[in-house]
């Protein structure tokens, strides 16, 4: 803030010196008119007539000067109250997204720790359901579908067994059951 600071004024420095070399200008500009136009109407002008309106123009010059650097100071003045503003709004803001930041980094954090606690969990009942494959249980409905699926597709009781998980008697038993009931 204190750099934006510097730097207007900085500008209004330079502005104001900017205004003293056009005064210096003006000056020079009036006063080498003043000379030519003396020599050149010393008969129709009267010497006491130039003095006064270099006088007024200088007054008119200083007074619009004085009125332009007022307003340049109190445009001025207006952007570095709009500046300080907006340098505190920003910096509430940015106030506001780190703590957003933060509470989404911790989010994501629980998130991560949920994640891993259900891929563990999963992992658990992966092995739970392993063991229910390799003791079978052959009155369940998915293991009499799969009993009979293979052996609608022609495979051995002994095939059909080492696939199921099942001994070859409840193979057996599972397909003449079917065969009763369907018969």
């Amino acid at each position: 803030m204190e750099s934006i600071l510097k730097e207007f004024m900085l500008l209004q420095t330079a502005l104001e010196v900017l205004l003293l070399v056009l005064l210096a200008a003006v000056l020079w500009r009036t006063r080498s008119r003043k000379d030519s136009q003396a020599n050149l109407d010393s008969r129709n002008t009267s010497p006491s007539l130039l003095p006064e309106e270099l006088k007024n123009s200088l007054e008119r010059f200083l007074t619009e000067s004085d009125r332009i650097s007022k307003t340049f100071e109190a445009n001025l003045n207006d952007k570095k109250e709009l500046s300080a503003s907006l340098i505190l709004k920003l910096d509430r803001r940015l106030a506001d997204y780190r703590e957003l930041l933060a509470k989404t980094e911790e989010a994501v954090k629980k998130g991560q720790e949920r994640l891993l606690e259900l891929n563990q969990g999963s992992q658990a009942d992966l092995a739970i359901q392993t063991q229910d494959i390799n003791q079978a249980n052959p009155a369940a409905p998915e293991v009499r579908a799969l009993v009979l699926q293979l052996a609608k597709k022609g495979l051995s009781v002994e095939d059909i067994a080492v696939r199921s998980k099942l001994h070859r008697g409840e193979v057996e038993l599972i397909i003449d059951l079917e065969n009763q009931f369907n018969v």
